[in-house]
């Protein structure tokens, strides 16, 4: 197989070789009075066309925090410049020639979105430009372009960022420089995907700035946020906290445990608050994300919750010989199915009422110590303030994580 490939090599490389005598006088002659300022035009009021396509290679960085894009990846330009055509006959079948940027003339491109400083495309790195006898220049500047991509984290960690990346054709008229996009989207061939952003769409687009006289090359990119990494160590580690609401009432009120639980599940939303706080960018525009939102109502909701805890145990420790309100008392007998209880009592044992209210005395004090039996005291009104706050609690943990669900995915 080698043997092969080596007498294919002898056979091929001749007819493709390019005699070095003739790429030197080509480059001599080439450069022979050519000025790298000028644009290669016959006449200097036609206008030159950059036609170009823009390849990624990967998204380096997306700081959401700082609003930071950082892309790694290349133009691909080609114009005509009249002064680079020739014939290749007369140099010995020369079909491409080199040279550096900084020698013959590149259009004056830069970063129109900055994060920090403009950034020209090429020139730090002087990429090469390569000619062919038609005069058609070639040129693949690349780079590390870090831009700026200010984040709409409203659906955060659900939520999808558009970035427009703009570069501007400086120090040229729109009637001397255009610009063409030969593709509408942006090359994926050597894309390489990053671990927390999808890039579901993309497209390259030419604009004017007839105010300014600029022509604008901008790359749009549609990232959509990979959110299970979030799903598991936010969004139900909060969901769980929220649950631990409920079940502060069903500890035995002589533990002395409630409030101090109340306490601990609030502090656990608030660490959670200021984790995603410390995630998102600090602005309020163009929406605060319904992540903090829901934090904060999880938030109140606990505070709540405390409060409500106090209260219990308040009734729990009230003195027995101060009396319970009439209408506290109504409300807990309801609660405690007390009436219930009292009623059942009366079906099951029709004689015993019948008696005690139509014959002796004896039967009408019977009857009245059945009917003290049912008396609410302070423990019956903190009892049935547990149903009443636990009930609450279930509402608002399924109301606020039912709302908050229906807004991130409808």
């Amino acid at each position: 197989m080698i043997r092969t490939i080596l007498c294919l090599s002898v056979l091929i490389l001749p007819s493709i070789a390019q005699p070095i005598e003739g790429s030197n006088r080509l480059s001599l002659d080439l450069k022979r009075n050519y000025n790298q300022r000028i644009r290669g035009v016959r006449d200097m009021r036609q206008s030159t066309t950059l036609h170009f396509t823009f390849d990624l290679v990967r998204i380096a960085e997306y700081d959401e925090v700082n609003g930071k894009l950082s892309l790694v990846g290349f133009f691909s330009f080609f114009w005509h410049d009249f002064r680079m055509e020739w014939d290749p006959e007369n140099y010995n079948e020369t079909e491409n020639i080199i040279f550096e940027e900084k020698d013959v003339w590149v259009p004056l491109i830069v970063l129109g979105s900055p994060q920090d400083e403009f950034q020209r495309v090429g020139d730090k790195d002087n990429f090469f430009v390569r000619y062919s006898p038609q005069g058609y220049g070639f040129w693949y500047p690349g780079d590390i372009w870090v831009t700026a991509c200010t984040p709409d984290v409203y659906m955060y960690p659900y939520d999808t960022q558009t970035c427009e990346v703009t570069y501007v054709v400086w120090g040229y008229s729109i009637q001397e420089v255009t610009a063409k996009a030969e593709r509408d989207k942006i090359g994926l061939g050597v894309y390489s995907p990053h671990g927390m952003w999808d890039l579901i769409d993309t497209s390259v687009r030419t604009d004017v700035d007839k105010d300014r006289g600029l022509t604008i090359l901008s790359v749009v990119l549609v990232m959509k946020r990979i959110s299970t990494f979030h799903l598991i160590n936010m969004i139900l580690p909060i969901v769980f906290v929220g649950l631990l609401n409920i079940l502060v009432f069903l500890l035995p009120a002589q533990s002395g445990e409630r409030v101090g639980y109340s306490i601990t599940v609030l502090l656990a939303i608030a660490v959670f608050q200021t984790i995603a706080s410390n995630n998102l960018p600090s602005v309020s525009k163009p929406q605060v994300s319904l992540l903090c939102i829901k934090l904060l109502v999880d938030l109140v909701v606990s505070a709540v919750v405390m409060t409500f805890t106090i209260v219990t145990l308040y009734f729990y420790h009230m003195p027995e010989s101060r009396k319970v309100p009439c209408c506290i008392a109504a409300v807990s007998r309801f609660l405690l199915c007390k009436n219930c209880c009292k009623n059942t009592n009366k079906r099951s044992n029709p004689s015993r009422y019948r008696d005690s209210v139509v014959t002796s005395k004896i039967g009408i004090t019977e009857f009245a110590t059945d009917g003290d039996s049912h008396q609410i005291t302070w423990t019956d009104v903190g009892k049935s303030s547990d149903i009443v706050f636990s009930i609450f609690s279930v509402i608002m943990f399924f109301a606020s994580n039912i709302v908050f669900i229906l807004l991130i995915f409808l």
